[in-house]
């Protein structure tokens, strides 16, 4: 909003009106992450294709048919989640998923979808807790923008469930739209909404929330993304999944198994965040459907949970230099190594640095070494970064290895204490997504030692 002041100033004769200047700002969405699809494969530095549990291998919840695997198409500026019966399995589908493994707070998150028709399909597009700052993870909260459930019976295909994970009360709605029935917090359409493709819009603010389907209003309600606990709960991610069956909903009443090889089409995905600067603008990128972020715009402090970003690692062995990412060795260099942190302020001090060496061609650990992490402010660089030095002993076997790093620390849960991997950014000149809990450093070619 741009704020105009005007001074008044009262002469004898008359009154002068005098406008005081004020700097031109400008206040809108700023796009933050997007995916359009185009190429011919995932981009896995944006997408994990499992969920986070299990050390993000889960592959399905409760009992559904389905089993993400990679099933996935990218086609023609499309990404295709397809789920289809898997050979010699009664009941089994293979399906597919996608996670940002970027996380967020807040914002407003659309999707060009295209849904299936079958009895038994359960499509998801939704915002899930990601880790906290030691690793664990938080349930609730869990925002569900839409899920697109046919069982043939309670839900069709021109019903879409639109909910949080939060107790219900009808109260908390401040606009709900004639088409959206409170009781069920189901949205119906007057023809089956699998006919054509379809933009889904949600605003994710700190005390509310905003559907819209095709850049129509749908509902408002109060909402707050808190723990359990109820604290404010680590940032989301974003999900796109494509299940199956599961005897409480989408196959409550059975799966059409002839209706299947079935596919969730997703043309786009695009995050957007509120922004006072020069930055923000009235679109969502390209989309025209985005909300009008005079009326749909927030104050929030937070974006995202600062990490600690692990950088370039260039001292290793004392006179060789990495390139892009690369050292070459020998079988008799040994490693010190020097690792550069950018660590946040106010960030926990009982982290330890882990580094392990593992073999390329046989994952198998080759090596490993740890130090505390100690932030002293005199001792940064002029980057802002904190040098953290271990050692390692020489790789003795010619081969290409992998140098990764991590943050630990120890937790406690209901069973004790145990040791977790906090949240950080690569930041490193090896490519891999930006956000994970453990970071490739540096690859490694090591040749024997001539004599």
């Amino acid at each position: 909003m741009i704020l105009t002041e005007i001074g008044k100033r009262v002469l004898p004769i008359l009154m002068i009106l005098t406008a005081i200047p004020t700097p031109a700002r400008s206040a809108g969405w700023e796009l933050v992450f997007s995916d359009e699809f185009n190429g011919d494969k995932l981009d896995r530095t944006k997408w994990a294709t499992r969920y986070l549990y299990n050390n993000e291998t889960m592959d399905h919840f409760n009992d559904e048919n389905q089993r993400y695997r990679d099933g996935h198409l990218v086609a023609d500026g499309v990404l295709n989640l397809i789920a289809k019966k898997m050979p010699g399995s009664v009941s089994l589908y293979e399906s597919a998923m996608i996670r940002s493994h970027r996380t967020f707070y807040y914002g407003y998150y659309e999707a060009r979808v295209f849904l299936p028709n079958a009895k038994g399909v359960w499509p998801a597009f939704w915002l899930e807790a990601d880790y906290d700052i030691d690793g664990k993870t938080w349930h609730p909260p869990e925002i569900d923008i839409f899920e697109f459930v046919i069982n043939g019976v309670e839900d069709k295909a021109n019903s879409l469930h639109s909910n949080v994970v939060a107790p219900f009360n009808p109260q908390q709605y401040t606009y709900v739209d004639r088409s959206f029935e409170l009781k069920f917090q189901n949205m119906y359409g007057s023809e089956d909404l699998n006919q054509g493709w379809h933009t889904v819009g949600f605003v994710w603010a700190p005390d509310k929330i905003s559907m819209f389907w095709d850049g129509k209003l749908i509902y408002t309600r109060n909402y707050q993304w808190l723990r359990s606990d109820g604290k404010l709960g680590p940032p989301a991610h974003v999900d796109l999944n494509f299940a199956v069956g599961g005897s409480k909903w989408a196959g409550r009443h059975g799966v059409d198994e002839a209706a299947f090889p079935q596919t969730f089409k997703i043309d786009y995905l695009r995050v957007c965040q509120y922004t006072t600067s020069e930055r923000g603008g009235r679109q969502c990128g390209p989309s025209e459907l985005t909300p009008d972020p005079k009326q749909f715009g927030y104050s929030a402090p937070l974006n995202d949970m600062a990490k600690p970003a692990f950088l370039g690692v260039s001292k290793v062995v004392a006179g060789k230099k990495p390139n892009a990412g690369v050292l070459a060795l020998t079988t008799s260099d040994k490693l010190d190594v020097e690792i550069p942190l950018k660590v946040p302020e106010d960030y926990p001090s009982n982290r330890t640095l882990q580094l392990t060496i593992y073999d390329k061609a046989t994952g198998s650990i080759v090596s490993s070494a740890s130090a505390k992490l100690q932030v002293e402010p005199d001792k940064k660089r002029a980057d802002g970064s904190t040098i953290v030095a271990a050692s390692l002993p020489a790789v003795q076997s010619p081969g290409n290895y992998i140098l990764f790093g991590r943050l630990a620390a120890e937790a406690t849960n209901g069973n004790g204490k145990e040791t977790l991997s906090s949240p950080v950014t690569c930041s490193t000149d090896v490519v891999q997504p930006a956000k994970a809990t453990v970071c490739k450093l540096l690859y490694m070619e090591v040749q024997a030692q001539s004599h």
